[in-house]
């Protein structure tokens, strides 16, 4: 389902390093994160701009740990709107430490419930229950139903899918 916290803990499938600059990893965390929020699962295929919409985030703060600037490790893919209203706070789940679905989760009507004091915690950081996202979540999850009901089978994975974007990794190595 489209709005289902991960179960288990993300294992990175890429490893890029050398760039000069953080932003440079964007290809990779689109890839690695399956294009779409790590806080709040919208996908960039939501979106009428598409990847412009979302940013490469920094789980430990810039100001705070600069020498982790350029760390693929510390990067995930957020979008805009969770990771300014972030802004430079540690994380306060790392979904690569620990599964967000053991602390999150998306009820029907697009709301997100802790589990945990800490999903509670990432819930406020990244404010999660706004009004338009959960809004968005709940008519998205309807849509979902709604195609799941039609039994199109080209029209759903199409419409939540990712699309045809990455080709070869290596070419875009440092």
């Amino acid at each position: 389902m489209a709005f289902t916290y991960p179960r288990s803990q993300h294992v990175r499938r890429h490893g890029p390093r050398g760039y000069r600059a953080y932003q440079s990893y964007k290809p990779w965390l689109r890839d690695e994160f399956a294009f779409r929020c790590v806080y709040c699962l919208w996908r960039e295929r939501w979106c009428a701009d598409g990847d412009q919409m979302f940013s490469v985030d920094h789980l430990w703060p810039r100001m705070t740990y600069p020498e982790r600037l350029y760390d693929y490790d510390n990067l995930v893919y957020a979008c805009c709107q969770c990771n300014a209203l972030k802004q430079e706070a540690p994380p306060v789940l790392d979904p690569c430490e620990e599964a967000l679905g053991h602390h999150l989760e998306i009820h029907t009507d697009g709301s997100v419930r802790a589990l945990t004091e800490h999903g509670a915690k990432q819930i406020a950081l990244c404010r999660l229950n706004r009004p338009r996202l959960r809004e968005a979540r709940r008519m998205m999850m309807e849509l979902f139903s709604m195609l799941a009901a039609s039994r199109s089978e080209e029209a759903a994975p199409s419409f939540v899918g990712c699309g045809a974007f990455l080709t070869i990794y290596r070419a875009w190595r440092p």
